[in-house]
């Protein structure tokens, strides 16, 4: 049985130059559903672009290139095609005229009526939909120049998504303080709010007026605090939880976590304020493992300040049980285990790039290979999340974006607004499973998995698929679905006839005799349904235990805030605070967010401090600010400010704070022999040694369309080499191009069941002059027999070459 790559691919093959001057068929039907997409029962109306008209022949396939029907197009191409009635599924309508056959294919799709549909507002599967910024209008777009905005909501509808998360510029909103705009936000808002979905709002890139010191997050927490407010406000009934700021431990903050959790504290308070029961999340961690980063986040006490844990995720299915292996280890260590935890962005990298040129010059498309294999990817990465504990589930992206110079392509709308085969197999994951419950995995078959979900009315649903390279791999630039590893098991049931459903929808029917269910499985995820009595092999994780509040009641209102002056380095990693002079001066803010003036006093954990009085008063709304001057005790790891206010504990502030004055240092000779350094990038790499610098160079360039990296390889000759008791790694480096993404020293080792683990260490990007750098080994890395070191970066240029010398070894005394 052939599949739909191979219609598209035969019909491209059949195209002769002639044809080049007809539109292709995408452009040339339009389909009078929203993107293409039908409700069941909806008439199936096309239109045809006047270019085409004459005698035009249509074929009408499913998505696994079976011919469902074929005619001629009516009233010589000018006319309204009506197909009969369709079963719900995917499908590929093709043109020919004469002798041409019109290049590719106008898909469309038939879903579920979401009136019909069994509601669930607590349904695990969402979209990650993006609207407000993805489908603005684009008059470069002329397949689509419009805004999108109408368009995608109804298809989130019809998609029978209960909850979409979107996004909000604060710049946007207000510009300037006080004259507050709800531009496209509100009016998406309001048509998803028409369409009873439930809206995940999240925001950042506050606008200039707010920032005095930092770049992207804001110094003013008066002004956080009443942004907040005012936007819960606006947007009552319609954003039904907020998250502070987005990816706060990567790129879209330059602030250290402390200034993060100081700012998540007035943004939390802000939105209580206007509703005491709006749920308020973290903001998505990009990175897992997840790094030191968010630690500090936790010791900041933002735990008392949101309700739900977030995360985001592009990793590949098999690294799932590991994630959450070191998340549920990381809320268990902060006392947040009962936590909700929401992936509210969770994409597929799997299939690479785009293989076909766009219609849109600049950027890639799908192949519809690739295109099969992120639907293929979807039910997979969401039902495997719900397996592992997960309570909600956001899948990026709803809308069509393209990222990676135009080459990674995004969404499952195409940028003519129709849906790609994802927004099918979402569609039909949602209609079979969004209002069931999750019981736990059978095993029915070695490569099999099997899940089994009890439906409202009692019985039950198992959706199952073989496992594939998908499962198995990580990402593949020449990914296929050539193999569709098909095999068969069998369920104990009771005789009779039982529905069935494909990855993309298509009903079918199967019998089961002498108590026995012979199901076909292959990778592309289906579902049987109206089974009973099924008992899971490995039930579901038991609901999380609410976690239990702070023993003594916090006074929340009372926030702090600090500045460092230069006397301070902020590392890569926004974690701690080098120390490169002492004293060190710093500024103190005491925030109170409260109707009534708190009365109180402020102490530090360790160390001398210059300017803190002993008693305080903070006016209601208001703040102080103290000049201080600091000199740290021998020794000392952290500044933490305490307080407390009115008999109650302030939250803490707490900062990192390390320096290498009086520490040793160990040289790595063995490292500047570019032999002991093993290759290891997504392009072509070149390692040797530069005598003139006395340096190790390392020379990389990409093929077209790749994730950029290089991470070469030091093996640790141990145990002369032991990094044992390490407290620091120093090493100069320079780059030519200084275009960098990032920079990162891996540590890998062994944790203690011998399972190798590899701890990510952010490092200041290098320019193109020899600079210094450290990272220093904090708590995750003392578990680790460290046994090798990768020092590397993601390059923005596709051809990079960086040195390395003088790499050290550092111990306190």
């Amino acid at each position: 049985m052939n599949y739909l790559l191979t219609s598209l691919a035969a019909a491209s093959l059949l195209c002769i130059a002639a044809a080049e001057t007809l539109p292709d068929t995408a452009a040339a039907v339009r389909a009078t559903a929203p993107g293409a997409v039908f409700q069941e029962n909806e008439v199936l109306e096309f239109t045809l672009d006047p270019a085409v008209a004459g005698t035009v022949r249509y074929e009408v396939r499913d998505w696994r290139d079976n011919l469902i029907t074929s005619g001629i197009w009516p009233a010589d191409g000018h006319g309204t095609l009506r197909l009969a009635d369709l079963s719900r599924g995917y499908y590929q309508l093709s043109l020919s005229k004469g002798p041409e056959q019109l290049k590719g294919t106008r898909s469309f799709a038939i879903v579920a009526d979401p009136e019909k549909r069994r509601r669930n507002p607590d349904s695990f599967f969402a979209l990650d939909s993006a609207q407000s910024w993805l489908a603005r209008p684009n008059p470069a777009n002329p397949r689509f120049p419009g805004e999108g905005f109408e368009t995608v909501s109804e298809l989130a509808r019809r998609a029978g998504a209960e909850h979409i998360r979107e996004r909000l510029s604060w710049s946007d909103v207000e510009p300037v303080r006080g004259q507050f705009t709800g531009r496209e936000y509100q009016k998406n808002a309001e048509l998803l709010h028409q369409r009873g979905i439930q809206v995940l709002g999240m925001y950042h890139n506050a606008p200039r007026w707010t920032k005095q010191h930092s770049s992207k997050l804001p110094d003013d927490l008066t002004a956080t605090y009443e942004f907040a407010r005012n936007a819960a406000l606006r947007f009552a009934g319609k954003m039904t939880a907020w998250e502070f700021w987005n990816e706060q431990d990567i790129g879209f903050t330059d602030e250290p976590a402390w200034d993060y959790a100081a700012c998540l504290k007035a943004a939390a308070l802000g939105f209580k304020t206007a509703d005491p029961g709006l749920p308020v999340l973290l903001g998505g961690i990009a990175v897992t493992p997840l790094a030191p980063y968010n630690d500090v986040v936790m010791q900041n006490g933002a735990a008392e300040y949101f309700d739900i844990f977030n995360v985001h995720t592009y990793r590949p299915l098999r690294d799932y049980p590991a994630i959450l292996e070191d998340i549920r280890a990381f809320m268990k260590r902060h006392g947040i285990e009962g936590h909700p935890l929401w992936f509210t962005e969770n994409g597929s990298l799997a299939e690479g790039s785009g293989r076909l040129p766009s219609y849109l010059p600049g950027r890639k498309s799908h192949s519809p290979e690739q295109e099969l294999l992120v639907a293929e990817f979807l039910p997979k990465c969401m039902v495997t999340m719900q397996s592992l504990g997960v309570n909600r589930d956001y899948f990026f992206v709803l809308c069509p974006y393209n990222e990676q110079n135009g080459g990674k392509d995004w969404g499952l709308l195409r940028h003519d607004y129709t849906a790609k085969p994802g927004y099918a197999a979402f569609a039909t994951l949602t209609d079979r499973l969004g209002a069931a419950e999750y019981q736990g995995i059978l095993k029915p078959a070695k490569n099999v998995r099997a899940f089994l979900y009890r439906q409202p009315d009692g019985s039950q649903t198992v959706i199952y698929w073989t496992l594939s390279e998908l499962d198995r791999d990580g990402q593949r630039p020449d990914l296929t679905i050539a193999d569709r590893y098909e095999t068969t098991f069998t369920l104990a049931v009771a005789d009779g006839t039982y529905r069935t459903t494909d990855l993309l929808g298509s009903p079918g029917t199967i019998t089961a005799g002498n108590g026995r269910l012979e199901l076909r499985a292959e990778r592309f995820p289906a579902y049987v349904d109206g089974l009973s009595g099924l008992k899971p092999d490995i039930p579901a994780p038991p609901p999380s235990k609410q976690s239990v509040p702070s023993v003594e009641p916090l006074d929340k209102a009372i926030v702090f805030k600090t500045v460092l002056s230069p006397d301070f380095q902020l590392t890569a990693g926004k974690d701690r605070a080098e120390l490169l002079n002492t004293p060190a001066r710093l500024k103190l803010l005491v925030y109170n967010f409260s109707t009534e003036e708190k009365r109180g006093c402020i102490t530090i954990n360790e160390g001398k401090v210059k300017g803190l009085p002993n008693q305080t008063v903070i006016p209601a709304f208001g703040r102080k600010e103290f000049s201080l001057t600091f000199i740290p005790a021998a020794g000392q790891k952290e500044i933490v400010f305490r307080g407390v206010f009115q008999d109650k504990p302030a939250s803490p502030l707490v900062i990192p704070i390390s320096s290498l004055d009086g520490c040793r240092t160990v040289d790595l000779p063995n490292t500047s022999d570019p032999l002991n350094w093993k290759p290891n990038s997504s392009g072509k790499m070149a390692i040797s040694f530069d005598p003139a610098e006395q340096a190790v160079c390392f020379h990389t360039k990409f093929p077209p369309n790749v994730d950029r990296w290089v991470y070469p390889e030091y093996t640790l000759q141990l145990p002369q080499e032991s990094l044992h008791g390490a407290y620091a790694l120093t090493f100069e480096v320079k780059a030519t191009p200084d275009a960098i993404k990032q920079m990162l020293v891996m540590s890998v080792g062994h944790t203690g069941e011998k399972q190798e683990k590899a701890i990510h260490h952010p490092v200041l990007r290098p320019s193109e002059h020899w600079e210094k750098r450290t990272i220093y080994f904090d708590k995750q890395s003392e578990p680790l027999e460290i046994i090798r070191l990768r020092i590397g970066l993601n390059s923005m240029s596709d051809e990079i070459t960086y040195r390395i010398r003088n790499i050290q070894v550092v111990y306190q005394q």
